[in-house]
């Protein structure tokens, strides 16, 4: 099973692991500031 980074973010808090709540924190930090996850001036460089 390959999990999305929106399927790590649905799972409830206890069912993920802390890298993966830091992880989906993080994704979601960046799209409410409207940030690109890749490129070169992105989250993910």
């Amino acid at each position: 099973m390959t999990a999305t980074i929106d399927d790590v973010a649905k799972k409830k808090p206890s069912e993920q692991s802390a890298k993966q709540q830091a992880a989906a924190e993080l994704v979601q930090m960046a799209k409410e500031q409207g940030l690109s996850l890749t490129g070169p001036e992105g989250l993910l460089r």
